[in-house]
This record gives C-alpha cells, sequence and structure tokens, in this order.
C-alpha cells in the first residue's frame, strides 16, 4: 500500500528544503568550509598565493571568502570589480585591509576608465568626460566650513569620488567630495586636518571648494542619488 504525502507535508519539506540550501549557501560564502588558511596577514603587507599584497585606498565590494590566515583570525574576501584577486580585502573582527599584488603596477594617470562616487561604479562615457574635465579646471572658489563633509543633511549632499586610470579594476585615486552644498554643484578641492575644542567637540573644518558650472549638471543629475 503506497503512502501518499499530504500537500501541507510536500509544502513543508520544500520550505525546509529552501531553507537549509540556504543555510548552506550562506556558510559557504561566509567561509565555513574553506581549507586554505594560508594566508599571512600584517597591517602594510600580506603574503597569500605565494604572492606578497600591500595595503592601498580605494572604493570597492566585498564578495565571498575565499581564503583565511594560518590563525583563523582574517578572512580573505573577494572584491567583486576583481575577479582575477589582484586586489583582495582581508577582514577581521575589528579591521578590514584592502590590498593589491606586488607584481601589479597600479596606474594612477593616463585614460580615465572607471570613475567611483559614492561607492557605486560609473563607466559611462559622457560621465567620465564632465568629471574628468571638471577635475582639470577645479581650482578654489570659496570656502566652506562644516563639522564633516561627509554628513548628509539639507545643506550638503557630497559624496567621495575616485578615479580609475588604464582599466584598472578598482578606483583608487581620491580626487575630494562631488556634490551639492546649498543646492548648488560643487567639488572640494582641500579640508583642513581634524580639530577640536577644549571640551572634545569636533571644531568646524574649513573645506576649499570649487563651483562647477551650471553647463556640468545635467550629466552629474544622472548618477545623483538623495
Amino acid at each position: 500500500m503506497k503512502c501518499k504525502l499530504s500537500k501541507l507535508t510536500i509544502i513543508c519539506l520544500s520550505i525546509l528544503f529552501v531553507i537549509v540550501i540556504g543555510i548552506i549557501g550562506l556558510l559557504w560564502y561566509n567561509g565555513a568550509f574553506i581549507t586554505d588558511r594560508s594566508a599571512k596577514v600584517g597591517n602594510e603587507g600580506m603574503i597569500w598565493n605565494n604572492k606578497s599584497y600591500s595595503t592601498i585606498n580605494g572604493e570597492y565590494t566585498e564578495e565571498r571568502t575565499i581564503a583565511k590566515s594560518e590563525d583563523g583570525s582574517w578572512k580573505i574576501n573577494e572584491v567583486k570589480e576583481d575577479p582575477s584577486h589582484t586586489f583582495v580585502v582581508a577582514r577581521s573582527f575589528l579591521d578590514n585591509y584592502l590590498y593589491v599584488s606586488d607584481d601589479y603596477v597600479v596606474p594612477t594617470s593616463g585614460e580615465i576608465t572607471k570613475v567611483c562616487w559614492a561607492g557605486d561604479y560609473i563607466e559611462d562615457k559622457e560621465f567620465i568626460k564632465a568629471v574628468t574635465e571638471i577635475d582639470t579646471i577645479k581650482t578654489t572658489t570659496f570656502d566652506y566650513e562644516t563639522e564633516a563633509i561627509f554628513m548628509l543633511n539639507d545643506i550638503q549632499r557630497m559624496k567621495r569620488l575616485y578615479f580609475a586610470y588604464e582599466d584598472c579594476p578598482i578606483a583608487t585615486v581620491y580626487k575630494g567630495y562631488l556634490g551639492k552644498i546649498n543646492g548648488n554643484w560643487v567639488i572640494t578641492t582641500n579640508i583642513s586636518s581634524d580639530q577640536y575644542n577644549e571640551d572634545g567637540s569636533p571644531k568646524l573644518h574649513t573645506v576649499g571648494c570649487y563651483s562647477i558650472p551650471d553647463k556640468y549638471s545635467q550629466v552629474l543629475e544622472k548618477y545623483f542619488f538623495e
């Protein structure tokens, strides 16, 4: 005599199967099944996969864990923008660093092939042309005082801008903050060093800014998100 499963039982088993697969996938993504524990991680350098790596600044998106340090305290994570693992991220409980392989020379001049603004990569040629021109002509046209230029509020909506040259997969060349102050398009030219009042509260920073001509507004608006 055949025993037929009820419709409710089949639904419950299906849900359970999906949950189990999801848990396994999450564990895999976070490195629970990683057997490579060969990385040697330091604050400025790392050795992994028979290569030496050095720390570098840049904008990137972390992906799955692909290795761990010898003591297990560091995860080596992929960078979404660079599947070749020339760039990787080392992450511990408290810290994380972007590393680049020492056998790769990061281009810092030449043709700009990617722009990263507010963490979003942009390859639109019109946008790249606009920000390249803005970066070339920018000078300090006014000074602006703020507690922190990166804070988003009703007055300022400024976001970090990085360039990538000559097909470098990661935008590593910092170009300041681009966005709006009092509703007007600006880009920073310099930012004063951190200073604090006697009570520990932050003093206002003086930020040099360039007022961007109106002719660039339309192309910038395409990628500006409030």
